[in-house]
C-alpha cells in the first residue's frame, strides 16, 4: 500500500528492506561456493540486548554511538539510554515529555505542542536532521515529518556530540535515536489512561514467541477527546505490528511496520508575543496559557503516515555479523490554522486595553516519501595482539517532499479580552509551491582497538555524497562531498570507570537555493573530555562530559539576502547519574550548562551574542520510592526540573525568565496484576514561557497535567 505511492522508477530503486535481505544471502553464496559449509541456525542475542529492555542496568548495550552492540561506557562521547521505565515514570505521551530529565536536551521548546516534538540538543535544534528511528535517519524539512509515539518504542537513547562519521549530515549537537518495541517474548499489555483535560485512551501490547524461531507484537494506542487549552480536540492513533523469524541458513529478519493518523485541532499557547507572557501588561496583565486565537471551524491538523523497517542480521563462521536497516515511509500532512504576530499594526506592545492581536492565517499540504537503506558489516580480529572491533558500512537516503504553503496576514484579529472567532479567512495564492529532493549516500570505517592495559582507541571516517534539487519559484541543484571523522582515546579502568577524550567532525546539508547566498553545508567540529562511572553490579552510575562545539557556515541575513559568514560556539559541562539504594528508594539526576555565543555574522553588533531559545542552564533531579511489608505495592515518585534563563532576541536585550517544575506520581501493584498510577506533571499549575525565538513568538509551557492510568500484565 505504502509502495505504490511511489513513482514507477522510484519503486525499483527504493525496496530496500528486500536489497538487505538479498545482499546477506549473496555474501553467504559467494563464502559457500568457496568451501561448501552447513550453518546452524543462529539467534543473535547481542543485538537483540542492544535494543531490548534496559531495566535496570546500568552500562546497557546500544548500538547508537557505534552501530554494533558495545557497553555505553565503551562510546566516547556522552550518551543517555532511557528504557520504558523512564519513558513511563511520569506517564509521557510525547517523546519530548519523556526527555525533560535528561542532560543536554532541551525538551518542550516551544511549549505544549501537541503535533510535533521540538528538541534541542546541547543547543541545537534536532528535531529536523537529529532525529533517529532504529538507526536511520528521521529527517524533517519544513512540515514533512513523521510523528512517533513514545508507546511503541522500548528506548530513547541521546548521542549528544556530532555524529556525522557514523550517520553523514545530521545536527552537530546531537542525535536522538528512537528505538522500536520489537517481538520476541509473550508479552500481554493492556491500558486505560485518562487525563484531566477529559480525554482518554486505549493502548495493547501484545506478542508471543510462535516457536520454530519465529514471534509477532502488536502494539497501539488510541486517543480522543479533549487538550489542555481552548477549541482543541481531536482524536488520533498508532498501530505498530510487527515480525520476526530466522531463515532456515541463521538470517534473522525482523519486520516492523507503523500507521498513524490524527485528526485534530491546534494548540493556542505558542507564537505570543513577549509582552502579556514574559512581562505582563499595563492592560490585561498576562496572557491566559489556555487561549486559543484560531478559528474552531477552520482550523484542523491532519495527519496520515505509514512505514515498514527490516532489519537483517546474519552471524557468520568468522565471527563477523551483517545487519542491514531499511525502511520506506509515507506522510500527508494538512494544516490550517491562525496565529497571533504581535499586537494590533504588528506592533510589540498592547495599543489598546482589549490586547488586538494581529493575526496571521496559515495553511499548508504536505507530502513526504523516504526511502534508505544502512548496511553493515562488523566484528573482531585479533592484530598484533590487539583486539580490533572493526566495522564497515554503507548507508543511502531518499528524501521527498512536495508542499504547497499559503497564507493571510492584513486586516486578520482576534483580542487577548474576550476572544471571538475570527472565521474563515480568504487566503493568498501559494508563496511557496514546490518538491524538495534530498539524497545521501555515505561510506564509512570504525575501528575500537582495545588494548590489555585497558587503553581503548576509537577511530571513526566517512564519506558522504549528498544531492538536493528543489524546483518551482526557488529552483536550485547541488551537489555536496563531505567526509567526516572520529578519534577518540579512552580507559576503561578496573572499578569500572572510563575517562576519554574524543574530538570529531560534523556537516549539515541545507536545503536552502545558492542563489539565496548558500553554497555549501555547515561544518564544524567538537572536542570533549568526559568519563563513565558504572560498576559491574554495582548500585550506581555516573557521567560527566565537557565540550567546545564550533559551527561554521551558518546561514545569516534575512531572505532573499542570505549568507553564510555565520559561526556559532556552543560550550557546556553536563553531568547525569542514578543511584539505588537498596532499599525501595532510588535516585537519578542531571545537570546541564550552557554557553552558547555567536562568533561571526553579517550583523556585526551580533558578534558576542547569545542566540535565542537556549537556556544557560538546565537542571533536574527525580526519586521514586517502592514500599514494602504493609505497603508493598505501592509506590511514590516526585521529580524538580529547572529551567534558567534564555534569550528572547537576537541583540540580548530581553531575557525569559527562569522556571522551576515540580512533577509527582503514585502507583499500587495489585497482586491481579492490574498497576493503576496517577501522574501529576506541574503540579502547581505555574505559568511558565519554555523559550521565545524572537519577540513575537515566545511559548509557554505545559499547566498541570493530571493523568491517571490502569495497566494490566498477563
Amino acid at each position: 500500500m505504502i509502495v505504490s505511492h511511489f513513482p514507477k522508477a522510484l519503486r525499483g530503486s527504493v525496496s530496500l528492506s528486500v536489497l538487505a535481505i538479498v545482499l546477506s544471502a549473496a555474501v553467504r553464496s559467494v563464502a559457500d561456493a568457496q568451501e561448501p559449509i552447513e550453518l546452524e541456525t543462529v539467534v543473535i542475542k547481542s543485538q537483540e540486548d542492544a535494543t531490548g529492555p534496559v531495566d535496570d542496568q546500568n552500562n546497557p548495550l546500544t548500538v547508537t554511538g557505534s552501530k554494533n552492540p558495545i557497553p555505553v561506557n565503551q562510546i566516547p562521547q556522552s550518551i543517555s539510554v532511557l528504557g520504558r521505565n523512564e519513558i513511563e515514570q511520569f506517564n509521557a505521551t510525547r517523546t519530548s515529555e519523556a526527555l525533560r530529565y535528561t542532560a543536554g536536551v532541551t525538551s518542550d521548546v516551544f511549549g505544549n505542542d501537541t503535533d510535533y516534538d521540538w528538541l534541542r540538543v546541547r543547543g541545537f535544534q534536532a528535531d529536523q536532521t537529529g532525529i533517529y528511528w532504529d538507526n536511520a535517519q528521521n529527517l524533517s524539512f519544513a512540515f514533512g515529518s513523521f510523528y512517533i509515539d513514545p508507546y511503541t518504542l522500548e528506548r530513547i537513547e541521546v548521542l549528544r556530540g556530532p555524529s556525522s562519521a557514523l550517520y553523514g549530515g545530521s545536527n552537530p549537537g546531537g542525535i536522538i535515536n528512537y528505538v522500536s518495541k520489537r517481538p520476541g517474548d509473550r508479552i500481554r499489555q493492556i491500558i486505560f489512561g485518562g487525563n484531566n483535560a477529559f480525554a482518554g485512551w486505549a493502548a495493547f501490547d501484545i506478542g508471543d514467541d510462535l516457536g520454530n524461531d519465529r514471534s509477532y507484537r502488536v502494539t497501539g494506542r488510541f486517543e480522543g477527546g479533549k487538550k489542555f487549552d481552548d477549541l482543541n480536540r481531536g482524536i488520533r492513533g498508532t498501530l505498530a505490528p510487527s515480525f520476526r523469524f530466522v531463515t532456515g541458513g541463521g538470517t534473522e529478519v525482523t519486520i516492523l511496520a507503523n500507521l498513524h493518523a490524527a485528526d485534530e485541532k491546534h494548540n493556542g499557547s505558542t507564537f505570543l508575543p513577549y509582552y502579556g507572557t514574559v512581562v505582563p501588561t499595563a492592560q490585561f496583565g498576562y496572557i491566559d496559557p489556555d487561549s486559543n486565537f484560531s478559528d474552531p471551524d477552520w482550523d484542523s491538523y491532519d495527519r496520515k503516515q505509514g512505514s515498514v523497517t527490516s532489519i537483517v542480521e546474519h552471524e557468520f563462521d568468522n565471527g563477523f555479523t551483517f545487519t542491514g536497516v531499511g525502511r520506506l515511509g509515507y506522510a500527508k500532512v494538512k494544516e490550517s490554522y491562525y496565529y497571533p504576530f504581535g499586537y494590533l499594526g504588528f506592533s510589540t506592545m498592547p495599543v489598546d486595553a482589549v490586547g488586538t492581536l494581529s493575526l496571521i492565517a496559515f495553511e499548508h499540504n504536505t507530502e513526504v516519501k523516504t526511502a534508505q537503506t544502512d548496511l553493515r558489516y562488523y566484528g573482531e580480529v585479533e592484530i598484533g595482539g590487539i583486539k580490533n572491533d572493526l566495522l564497515f558500512g554503507l548507508d543511502a537516503r531518499g528524501y521527498w517532499i512536495d508542499e504547497t504553503q499559503a497564507s493571510a496576514f492584513l486586516g486578520l484579529t482576534n483580542t487577548v479580552v474576550n476572544t471571538t472567532a475570527p472565521g474563515t479567512p480568504v487566503l493568498n495564492p501559494p508563496y511557496q509551491d514546490a518538491l524538495t529532493k534530498q539524497k545521501q549516500l555515505g561510506l564509512y570505517f570504525q575501528d575500537i582497538l582495545r588494548f590489555d592495559n585497558g587503553f581503548i582507541v576509537t577511530g571513526n571516517v566517512r564519506h558522504d555524497f549528498v544531492y538536493t534539487s528543489q524546483n518551482g519559484a526557488g529552483a536550485f541543484k547541488r551537489s555536496d562531498s563531505e567526509p567526516s571523522y572520529r578519534v577518540a582515546l579512552g580507559y576503561e579502568a578496573p572499578n569500572g570507570m572510563t575517562p576519554y577524550v574524543s574530538y570529531a567532525s560534523f556537516f549539515n546539508p541545507l536545503i536552502v537555493s545558492p542563489a539565496n547566498g548558500v553554497t555549501e553545508p555547515e561544518t564544524g567540529t567538537q572536542i570533549e573530555f568526559g568519563f563513565k562511572w558504572a560498576p559491574d553490579n554495582g548500585p550506581f552510575r555516573v557521567a560527566a562530559a565537557l565540550f567546545q562545539i564550533d559551527r561554521n557556515n551558518v546561514v545569516t541575513g534575512a531572505f532573499p539576502n542570505f549568507d553564510q559568514l555565520g559561526a556559532v560556539r556552543s560550550r557546556g559541562f553536563e553531568i547525569e547519574g542514578a543511584y539505588d539504594f537498596g532499599n525501595g528508594l532510588r535516585m537519578a539526576g542531571a545537570a546541564t550548562v550552557l554557553d552558547a555565543k555567536t562568533t561571526k555574522d553579517s550583523n556585526a553588533a551580533l558578534i558576542g551574542k547569545t542566540p535565542t531559545l537556549i537556556p544557560d542552564h538546565e537542571l533536574a533531579l527525580k526519586m521514586d520510592y517502592a514500599f514494602s511489608g504493609p505497603l508493598d505495592g505501592f509506590a511514590l515518585g516526585v521529580g524538580v526540573r529547572h529551567r534558567g534563563e534564555s534569550y528572547a532576541n537576537a541583540d540580548n536585550t530581553l531575557k525569559v525568565s527562569s522556571f522551576t517544575i515540580v512533577d509527582m506520581s503514585a502507583s499500587y501493584q495489585f497482586k491481579e496484576g492490574w498497576l493503576a498510577k496517577l501522574a501529576v506533571t506541574n503540579i502547581a499549575n505555574k505559568r511558565h514561557v519554555t523559550a521565545c525565538q524572537t519577540v513575537f513568538v515566545c511559548s509557554y509551557g505545559s499547566g498541570r497535567e493530571a493523568i491517571f492510568t490502569l495497566t494490566r500484565n498477563w
